[in-house]
């Protein structure tokens, strides 16, 4: 016993239990205190979440481009719907030369008034045929660039004229139609007192303009015209003229 009569204390084991932490004056009131289990890590301190801002210019963007797209796709829909097949040309086909089925193909085009190509349902009709024209890969095909008959027919011939920009109409020649290879007087020099001579003739054909700036016009005339329109053309005094392309 101790001096006091009071009992000695042993001291015993630590405590296994939850251990009370005190918190400084001031702070724990109201509030219950917290405990943690003796010899635990000290809790982490929490983090507050980081608060992002939205950029209204890159949603605005988003939003445009979402539009667009819509747009687009509703546009390409609108283009595919009013697409027909039609007959093209797969391979080079020289004029005269006969058709076969590996030189057609068929394409898809958007409905146009002002071209006439031939329906893909008639391209099996097509094979046999001989090409009234050159036929060029990836053009479409016509009832006028195909024909059943050789070219030139018997009692035609066929002659090559080559004319300047300024020999020719603006209006792109076709093949079928009707012209005449009128004479026309020397540079600078008067104008004729009476009607120019004149050759007849049908176009087959019109090749692109060459280096020398010529075009020159696959034609066909009565075979008793075709040397005298040949002798014509070497002197460079012609034009040509095309007609009505009523039928």
């Amino acid at each position: 016993m101790s001096s006091n009569g009071s009992a000695p204390v042993t001291p015993g084991p630590p405590a296994s239990g939850p251990v009370l932490t005190a918190e400084p004056a001031g702070q724990g009131r109201g509030r219950r205190r917290r405990t943690q289990p003796a010899g635990a890590p000290a809790a982490a301190p929490a983090i507050a979440p980081v608060k992002t801002r939205r950029r209204s210019g890159v949603l605005a963007a988003g939003i445009a481009l979402v539009v667009v797209g819509a747009l687009g796709a509703a546009y390409l829909t609108q283009v595919v719907g009013d697409t027909v097949q039609v007959v093209a040309v797969a391979r080079d086909v020289q004029p005269g030369e006969l058709i076969e089925r590996t030189d057609l193909t068929v394409a898809d085009v958007s409905v146009d008034p002002a071209l006439r190509p031939v329906p893909a349902a008639l391209l099996g009709e097509l094979v046999g045929q001989r090409a009234a024209v050159a036929l060029t890969a990836g053009s479409l095909l016509t009832d006028a660039a195909v024909s059943d008959q050789v070219l030139p027919t018997s009692g035609q011939s066929l002659v090559g004229v080559a004319l300047q920009t300024a020999q020719l109409p603006a209006e792109p020649l076709q093949a079928g139609d009707r012209i005449r290879i009128v004479d026309t007087p020397a540079s600078q020099g008067e104008p004729p007192a009476s009607t120019p001579q004149t050759i007849p003739g049908i176009v087959v054909s019109t090749g692109p303009v060459n280096d020398s700036g010529l075009t020159v016009v696959d034609i066909t005339v009565p075979s008793g015209r075709a040397a005298d329109l040949a002798a014509r053309v070497a002197t460079g005094r012609i034009a040509l003229v095309l007609d009505s392309r009523e039928r």
